[in-house]
């Protein structure tokens, strides 16, 4: 896809025509799209588990050709650091063509499929209206940033394609505006890392790290209660539970990562048996459990 140009724009830089809890509409001009899908309208929503849907007006189109896209560039308000952010402020593109939805994510250089593709991406086009979803979650840079973005930068493109050539384009908002979303929910926790070794070797101390954010506010859990339970075969192993931090520098810019650990003592006779546990964290009236199988060599 050819690359999208804009300027960055701070989020709610621009207030949308229409708002309402968990759901905004924006508006721009028909008419003006040549023989490319003709965008008029544009409206996002999100639901208390944090799927958005972005639903595209499109009424010079029954269906999309085998050509033709509609593509939402959007900018999170929480950059990976380890890849950058493009210089249009523009590090996910989500989209519908003929065959399905599908989302690219920037890799530092070039817009590449997420592989493999989250469930949450789906797509319809029906009644001259795209609807396009993706979680949250989906959207969110990884460990070692274990936040989640609540507010979005976007825009929309109805491209048509000759092969790889882009022969007509209409641009909503027209010009170099972005428009911008903020996500409403309630009090969510989201797993942003999860991370147990799939081997250990006997005598030694497994560490199994579980990662995660408030969907309301986007930021990571630095405290709660830890329980750590695990097993090799039928005896159970005394773990330790607890939150730490991990500091670290990446392109010249401090990451603070938190994250709730377990850790357990592997006996030496535990050679070529499996470990299966659960790491638990209570936090905000909240569990979310993780399980695990890690085998020891």
């Amino acid at each position: 896809m050819a690359k999208a140009q804009r300027p960055s724009v701070p989020a709610g830089a621009l207030a949308p025509a229409h708002a309402a809890e968990g759901s905004a509409s924006f508006a721009d001009p028909g008419g003006d799209s040549g023989a490319a899908p003709d965008v008029t309208s544009v409206t996002v929503s999100n639901d208390d588990q944090g799927l958005i849907t972005f639903r595209v007006s499109v009424p010079n189109r029954s269906a999309l050709g085998p050509d033709e896209v509609i593509a939402i560039p959007i900018g999170t308000n929480d950059p990976n650091l380890l890849r950058g952010r493009r210089d249009d402020g523009m590090n996910f593109i989500l989209g519908l063509a003929a065959e399905g939805a599908f989302l690219l994510e920037w890799d530092g250089e070039t817009m590449k499929d997420v592989d493999p593709q989250p469930g949450s991406v789906g797509g319809s086009f029906t009644g001259g209206v795209a609807a396009v979803t993706v979680r949250q979650e989906d959207l969110a840079p990884g460990f070692p940033d274990v936040s989640v973005p609540i507010s979005l930068n976007f825009f929309v493109l109805g491209i048509l394609f000759n092969g790889s050539n882009v022969i007509a384009q209409d641009d909503a908002p027209d010009g170099t505006a972005i428009w911008s979303y903020r996500l409403s929910e309630p009090l969510r926790l989201i797993v942003t890392n999860f991370d147990a070794d799939k081997t250990i070797k006997a005598g030694k101390t497994l560490v199994v790290l579980l990662g995660l954010a408030h969907g309301d506010t986007g930021a990571a859990v630095r405290s709660g209660r830890v329980r750590c339970k695990a097993k090799v075969g039928k005896k159970a192993l005394k773990g330790s539970g607890r939150f730490f931090t991990l500091i670290l520098t990446i392109n010249g810019t401090r990451l603070e990562s938190p994250s709730a650990s377990c850790s357990w003592k592997i006996p030496k006779t535990a050679k070529k048996k499996t470990v299966s546990g659960t790491v638990v964290v209570v936090e905000s009236g909240i569990t979310i459990p993780r399980s695990f199988k890690t085998k020891v060599r």
